[in-house]
């Protein structure tokens, strides 16, 4: 089982099972991990920012809660850099 990334916020992170991959970017670090591990905004299947807690388990992130979780990202200024940087594109 792969150990835990160390990532930092802005850091950019991948997600999901088999063939249904999806990018984030990293907007919190949770110090204390007992709730979750990390926050972070990925855009939906309808292009819409998200932003959502996750937890590093079996050697993947997952959302923390199971079903719809994230709020709208672009309603939150303190997320307004990150979701910038999520429209941009990670090679941009």
């Amino acid at each position: 089982m792969m150990q835990k990334p160390e990532v930092r916020t802005g850091d950019w992170i991948t997600f999901g099972t088999g063939l249904i991959l999806q990018e984030a970017v990293v907007s919190k670090v949770y110090q204390d991990s007992s709730d979750a591990d990390i926050e972070v905004v990925y855009l939906d299947n309808q292009a819409r920012a998200i932003n959502a807690d996750m937890i590093w388990k079996v050697g993947a992130w997952h959302f923390k809660y199971s079903g719809p979780c994230g709020g709208y990202a672009d309603n939150y200024d303190r997320l307004s850099q990150w979701v910038s940087k999520l429209r941009s594109g990670r090679y941009q």
